[in-house]
């Protein structure tokens, strides 16, 4: 008996799986293609080191939808890309994470790539966005002041708690596209 004991539970202890790092928290579909929006500031986070950008969208009043970025490059202003084409209107409907209008944090690390991460405090209840801080390579909570650093997703700062959710992220120089 105690042999089969021990080899059920051998059985069991190889068949876990590590933690998934990708977070299911909310569900997360966004594709976002070259074509179109060649120029675009969110290309630039997918290809260079330490650059990073907050992606969110948008529905003006004539239900046309808008993608837009803002860099943590510290210029001022967003970034709009309005979505026109069939091809991109008839992609599966956009979900940006915890919430469209707050979005995601797109960027190259130094050392692990590409990486996305949800603009929401994961400690937090209240959905408020995260902010770039002064050296703008981390985000801030406004409500609860722990601070994150984008290389790693951690609190590098503040209370104890959870990394930044982080997403799959692939950019193929067609198109980047962020999920869960």
């Amino acid at each position: 008996m105690a042999i089969i004991f021990f080899s059920f539970s051998i059985v069991l202890l190889l068949s876990c799986k590590e933690d998934d790092p990708i977070s299911h928290r909310f569900p997360c579909r966004f594709r976002f293609n070259v074509q179109g929006h060649e120029t675009s500031i969110i290309f630039s986070a997918c290809r260079s080191a330490g650059t990073y950008v907050y992606i969110y969208t948008r529905v003006d009043n004539h239900g046309l939808r808008h993608v837009l970025a803002q860099s943590n490059s510290g210029k001022p202003g967003e970034e709009d890309n309005l979505i026109t084409t069939d091809k991109e209107n008839n992609y599966q409907a956009y979900m940006l994470g915890a919430s469209n209008e707050i979005g995601l944090i797109v960027g190259h690390t130094n050392f692990n790539g590409l990486t996305a991460y949800d603009r929401i405090c994961p400690n937090c209840p209240a959905l408020l966005p995260l902010v770039w801080t002064g050296n703008r390579q981390q985000v801030l909570c406004s409500k609860c002041h722990r601070t994150y650093d984008l290389e790693t997703g951690n609190i590098v700062s503040g209370d104890d708690g959870d990394a930044l959710l982080r997403y799959n992220a692939m950019f193929d120089e067609n198109a980047l596209v962020v999920g869960n």
